[in-house]
């Protein structure tokens, strides 16, 4: 059998990989701990708390400095020295933790990935893998993919199992029963009631969204036009012909994203600036919830996940979100039982109100509903537009050419319209080289195995394995994409009259996707292929690709036509990224310049 086969029938610490270190050393017995005394110098489990307590503080301080993101304020509230109370229960429950792994059973985070023999790339220690992928994720992915390319290997200790791609079309058509992306997301947000309470396989959100939302997009860009000829110029309002202002990018996207974002799914709220400040802090502090739940013992994940600020934050957005919207629920059902000549909204929050069951019909279920798809839409929007803004400064001599393509398109057709922004070609391959070298994440394919699963060489993924694929690793691949480390905006553009060039996998071309699907060629944003895995693939992708596609190509083509843009000074370097984990997230503090030009008055799409 293969020699990463899982072991059928195995449990306990002897189904463990061989390449797990414990955590006191491997000369330490049961209860070896408590009679050593973890806290006497020297000893080993006494130099991982404290080289970990180290590593916090040293996170913090650098996030501090280098970014304003949202998950920088939970960090300073969760280890400042101000909050000793919290900093005083972390550090009991990593104490706890130290003292119990040996004389307890482990408690895993996905039970299956244990059961797999794959090599470990980085410490095995469970604390201190984590705390090391938290700072170094991507070098750590990117060791794993060189080392083993075609084979499995494990990352944050067991917490990760990273598939090669030669069993991509394998995982491609599993469906979620097999192979369920939702779990994944219920395991990432250990089950907050706030998130995940409707998160479940062919739930009615995602139903609404491939069946209603993403069919209604061509209704809706008048709608999201008519907000961004509002909003714009009211979010660059001291901007003139005359004279360069610097804005933060993201204070900009932000608001953008979620104006436009509000006009779709609910359609009244577009321009209130509570339902805004609501949507906001929803999404945002979901997306640094799930980063920080990751630091976390896998036993105290549920705790942390009650425990930490941003978790109630989450929950205070909800309600605050049902005393909104739960009464205009009422009143659009009122309205249509009573009045006769009252048209249904064709927005989100109305297609979750048509589209479920008497069991789908508690309002503020409905309500939450809404709000896990915000969360899903918000964060990953507004940084893809920053990156985008971000090499648009690095490499302005692409400004004018995609500016000329959305003038030409826009004049051919009367305006924005779905078909307008899909004959935006030049855009989608400029977009598509932003995601590859900046992309969102280092992994994907995030699912959780829920049955074991043969692959096609007879390897089995075992119940309860938590896999992931290297995305950004594979995108930079030289043997799948010709000098990957160049940005070459019209990479995808060029490459649209030559199909076997970058999206084959030059090596073995026909080995693992003879089905048929290696030949996807087409060059949108949208597309994903066996080298453009950042939405997914297969069964396995993100049914809202085409709402973010959508968003993101309104508000960028409107900033080119109406706008110069140039980084604070006229500098030319991009910022680096940071990450957390395997996450990439732009500079969020970076300043753009914005001029308005001469001839933005000329055209009135």
């Amino acid at each position: 059998m293969h020699r990463h086969a899982a072991r059928r029938g195995m449990s306990g610490p002897a189904s463990v990989s061989t390449h797990r270190t414990d955590l006191a050393g491997s000369d330490c017995q049961h209860g070896a701990v408590l009679d050593r005394g973890w806290n006497r110098p020297g000893h080993p489990a006494g130099n991982a708390l404290r080289t970990t307590w180290g590593e916090i503080r040293q996170i913090v301080q650098f996030y501090e400095t280098k970014t304003e993101s949202v998950v920088t304020p939970v960090l300073q509230t969760l280890f400042a020295s101000s909050t000793s109370i919290l900093t005083a229960l972390f550090s009991c429950l990593l104490i706890f933790w130290l003292l119990s792994t040996k004389t307890t059973k482990p408690f895993y985070n996905v039970h299956g990935n244990r059961h797999f023999d794959a090599p470990i790339v980085g410490p095995s220690n469970a604390l201190l893998a984590r705390w090391h992928f938290f700072r170094h994720g991507p070098a750590l992915i990117r060791q794993g993919y060189t080392q083993h390319r075609d084979s499995f290997f494990k990352v944050s200790g067991h917490d990760i199992l990273v598939v090669p791609p030669k069993y991509l079309a394998d995982l491609a058509v599993l469906p979620p029963e097999k192979l369920s992306v939702n779990a994944a997301i219920v395991e990432l947000f250990q089950r907050l009631p706030a998130i995940t309470t409707v998160i479940a396989d062919h739930s009615l959100q995602a139903r609404m969204v491939a069946s209603r939302l993403t069919p209604s997009l061509g209704a809706h860009v008048p709608r999201l036009q008519a907000q961004l000829r509002t909003h714009l110029p009211n979010e660059l309002l001291a901007t003139t012909s005359e004279r360069w202002v610097s804005v933060p990018a993201l204070a900009l996207v932000r608001r953008l994203v979620h104006r436009g974002t509000a006009a779709q799914f609910v359609a009244e709220l577009a321009d209130d600036e509570a339902w805004l400040a609501t949507a906001i802090a929803y999404s945002e502090n979901g997306f640094a919830h799930s980063l920080l739940l990751r630091v976390f013992p896998d036993w105290a994940k549920p705790v942390a996940a009650l425990c930490l600020p941003t978790g109630w934050s989450v929950g205070a957005a909800l309600r605050r979100a049902r005393r909104q919207l739960v009464p205009l629920i009422r009143e659009r059902r009122r309205r249509e039982t009573a009045d006769v000549d009252y048209v249904r909204p064709d927005d989100f929050l109305q297609h979750l109100m048509d589209g479920g069951g008497a069991d789908d019909n508690d309002d503020n279920i409905t309500v939450q509903r809404l709000m896990v798809v915000y969360l899903g839409a918000g964060p990953s929007t507004m940084i893809a537009i920053v990156q985008i803004l971000l090499d648009l400064c690095a490499h302005p001599e692409y400004i004018e050419p995609l500016r000329q393509e959305a003038i030409q398109v826009l004049r051919g057709s009367g305006g924005y319209s779905r078909q307008a922004l899909a004959d935006m070609k030049r855009l989608d391959s400029f977009m598509r080289e932003t995601q590859r070298l900046s992309s969102p994440t280092g992994l994907g394919l995030h699912a959780i195995v829920r049955e074991p699963v043969t692959l096609h060489d007879g390897v089995i993924l075992p119940e309860g394995a938590h896999i992931q694929m290297a995305v950004h690793e594979i995108g930079m691949d030289p043997d799948r994409v010709p000098n990957p480390a160049k940005f070459d905006g019209m990479r995808q553009y060029n490459n649209r009259k030559r199909p076997s060039q970058g999206n084959c996998y030059r090596k073995q071309p026909r080995l693992y996707f003879s089905s048929g699907l290696l030949l996807t060629h087409s060059i949108e944003y949208t597309t994903t292929s066996e080298n453009n895995l950042y939405f997914g693939y297969g069964k396995v992708s993100c049914p809202g690709r085409f709402f973010a596609d959508q968003n993101i190509k309104m508000i960028v083509s409107n900033i080119l036509i109406r706008y110069r843009l140039r980084y604070a000074g006229g500098a030319i370097e991009r910022p680096k990224n940071t990450t957390l984990y395997d996450v990439v997230i732009p500079d969020l503090s970076t300043l753009i310049e914005f001029k308005l030009r001469e001839d933005a008055s000329e055209y009135n799409f």
